[in-house]
């Protein structure tokens, strides 16, 4: 038998770890159907049974804000799983049985799994999971998915589940006043009689005979929910009393998908009114959606209180609390978080990231005398060995040496966002933000920009603010992605030994305050929309786990020896060959004499007031447009560099040290590459944006260096 898995849970609740952890490494990983959210499936044998486990994005309810929460219960609505396993944090859990609730509304057979159940029990809190368990209504199996705890008795409740599913009804849990609601507005849908409405099993019988009935029944009325239709949609539709909550929440894609009457809309205004008037006798000033809310965390207390979970106390400080009163302190929570770019920085161009890449230039260095002294053993004609030593080794192998530096950078980032830190940078950057119209939600995709602008511009769909997700994406190519810490790396092992972090870190600042001064002016012009709110969870502190870490490095690093084996690759032939054939295709001696010895000639004179206006140095930016690190190995093919060690020593006499620091101004902040600018394209499904990104971008480059270089001449002449 084959059975579907859905995994669902908030963010930050261990959703991701405990995915991986049931899977391992066979994952299947793509995108959801018309959209660019990345979509996990794996497959793994549970007894007897082939089971698919889908990894849903992390969302906090099922509204229709954001495309994440869109997804998860599109699929669940639509595309009914067999099971839902609902993963829940057992330090968190009121605001994660929210989603729990939200989940059983929908009536597939849900099993919670209350993750981090020892981080409990340390805290002295014993939880009755059985009881727990029949008053949710649910199987309720407790689990540590970073050590694996609980993982058979997991295994058995969803077992059990797919074969004999037990479906709880929360609605029936609900006071009095949203049931006597939905009760209305279901039967103004033309759903089961009034007295048997809340009759769950009753219902249940009732829903084949409605839809043979009512050829405009609820499960056809609102056919594809969150605007995600994919195949085999029309085997399944939402529940009737789950369509109904949504209305009485105000729920606005499903009013729009509504094939109703005018006598039919006309009831639901009624119910959901009388539902409002009598909500407005105790809550003066409240609408609907809050009652709803309300409704549900009541139902969630009186749970919690009648398993016997201890009330949270008001003032009870925890270690996380302590920790925040410093790392979230509105007067030293900015320097702490520039104090800790500033070691980050300082440990990756430092001593150690220093030493690590001197290894990588011995390695490359190795392999290219091993090859060279190879061809020439086998007399070699003199231009394979100049392809291949001057050309792919060369090029490939002067972006390789960095591996080591853009992998502690990951490494740093990694541990922060595992500790829980990075939740409180989106926190404390969000005043900041505001000021440009953003929010803090717009931190995340921008954080990601220190990684890959592609999967950052990606990643501003869970910005849900359409002016707020095209500013997020405008803005981002200005936060330094990794592709370009081959070049910083280079330029200060050459001309800034002394002082490489300090060097590193200044781009990076310039860049956030460039996105600054550009989010304002952009403000004032094409996006005067007003503010948009911000809520974000900040999940409590955890120790990074070393498998965690361990796999976020690898994937950084696969990417990167993805792209040193084929784009980079690529480019080294294609710069070899333009720096080694003339126009006629003739071989030249003097690279000047090459196609892009002429095309660089051509284009330097606009260079020079930058202090960079040599050929070598305009083509090398020119190859930067398809790839950031081809940069470096287009200058290692130019400058017969046989080594980056050889390249670094021959630095020095084609730049000073103010021509280097605009030669970097102009690479931190120039055009991102082609893969980022065909994502802008896609995302902004505009070419107006997509200009408008390409000459924002090339105008701040271009006058920031030549601020930055003709400043510096009067200073040091």
């Amino acid at each position: 038998m084959k059975i579907t898995i859905a995994l669902a849970g908030n963010p930050n609740s261990g959703k991701t770890t405990l995915f991986n952890a049931l899977t391992g490494s066979n994952q299947y990983v793509g995108n959801w159907p018309g959209v660019t959210v990345e979509r996990k499936e794996a497959c793994f044998q549970l007894e007897e049974d082939e089971a698919t486990l889908v990894d849903l994005p992390g969302v906090y309810s099922l509204s229709p804000y954001s495309i994440e929460e869109n997804i998860t219960r599109h699929f669940i609505a639509q595309h009914a799983p067999d099971v839902v396993l609902n993963i829940v944090d057992a330090t968190n859990i009121e605001r994660n049985l929210y989603l729990t609730l939200q989940l059983m509304e929908l009536e597939r057979p849900v099993v919670v799994a209350l993750n981090l159940i020892d981080e409990l029990e340390r805290r002295g809190v014993k939880v009755d999971c059985k009881a727990f368990s029949q008053l949710l209504g649910v199987p309720v199996v407790p689990i540590s998915a970073k050590k694996k705890l609980g993982f058979d008795q997991l295994f058995a409740a969803v077992y059990q589940q797919a074969h004999h599913p037990a479906v709880a009804y929360p609605v029936r849990r609900y006071d009095d006043s949203t049931r006597q609601a939905l009760h209305e507005i279901v039967a103004a849908l033309g759903g089961f009689s009034a007295h048997s409405a809340f009759d769950m099993d009753e219902h249940r019988a009732h829903r084949d005979q409605e839809e043979r009935d009512d050829d405009h029944s609820p499960r056809e009325q609102h056919r594809h929910i969150g605007g995600y239709a994919d195949e085999g949609d029309e085997d399944f539709a939402p529940p009737t009393t789950w369509i109904a909550l949504k209305m009485l929440e105000g729920d606005e894609p499903i009013r729009q998908s509504a094939q109703l009457s005018e006598t039919q809309r006309q009831k639901i205004r009624k119910a959901i009114e009388d539902y409002v008037e009598r909500g407005r006798k105790i809550h003066p000033g409240i609408d609907s959606l809050t009652l709803v809310v309300d409704a549900r965390y009541a139902m969630i207390e009186r749970t919690l209180e009648e398993a016997g979970f201890p009330r949270a106390r008001e003032h009870e400080i925890t270690l996380s609390d302590k920790i925040d009163r410093v790392l979230t302190h509105k007067i030293f929570a900015f320097p702490i978080f520039f104090a800790l770019m500033a070691a980050m920085f300082f440990l990756t161009f430092g001593p150690v990231g220093s030493f690590l890449t001197g290894l990588m230039e011995k390695l490359m260095a190795w392999i290219s005398q091993g090859v060279s002294a190879g061809l020439a053993t086998m007399h070699s004609p003199s231009w394979i060995s100049s392809l291949l030593v001057n050309g792919v080794i060369a090029g490939v192998g002067g972006v390789l040496t960095f591996l080591p530096q853009i992998l502690l950078i990951f490494l740093f980032m990694s541990i922060l966002e595992d500790s829980g830190y990075m939740s409180r940078a989106a926190f404390i950057t969000d005043r900041a933000l505001r000021r440009l119209g953003l929010s803090g939600r717009s931190f995340i995709p921008m954080l990601m920009g220190f990684g890959c602008t592609t999967t950052a511009v990606i990643a501003a769909r869970g910005v849900e603010n359409e002016r707020d997700r095209r500013m997020t994406i405008l803005l981002t190519p200005f936060m330094s992605c990794g592709a370009k810490l081959p070049v910083y790396g280079l330029f200060t092992a050459a001309l800034f030994p002394g002082n490489r972090g300090l060097c590193v870190l200044s781009l990076y600042l310039l860049g956030m305050i460039l996105m600054v001064v550009c989010g304002l002016i952009l403000r004032k012009t094409a996006f005067r929309e007003g503010d948009t709110p911000f809520v974000m969870e900040l999940p409590s502190y955890r120790i990074p786990t070393v498998k965690n870490v361990s796999r976020r490095l690898w994937d950084r690093a696969k990417d990167f020896l993805i792209r040193a084996g084929t784009i980079i690759f690529a480019m080294s032939v294609v710069v070899w060959f333009l720096q080694t054939f003339s126009f006629d295709l003739q071989m030249v001696a003097n690279s000047a004499e090459s196609m892009f010895g002429k095309i660089g000639a051509f284009i330097a004179p606009i260079f020079r007031p930058l202090g960079f206006g040599q050929w070598e140095k305009s083509v090398s930016l020119l190859s930067g447009l398809v790839a950031k690190e081809a940069v470096v190995s287009t200058m290692q093919v130019l400058y017969s560099a046989s080594s980056p060690a050889q390249l670094t020593s021959i630095l020095p006499s084609q730049f000073t040290q103010l021509s280097a620091y605009s030669f970097l101004v102009f690479t931190l902040l120039y055009t991102p590459c082609v893969s980022a600018l065909a994502a802008i394209r896609r995302e902004m499904g505009s070419r107006k944006y997509t200009w408008l990104c390409i000459g924002m971008q090339l105008t701040v480059a271009y006058a920031a260096a030549l601020i930055v270089y003709q400043v510096g001449r009067l200073f040091v002449g």
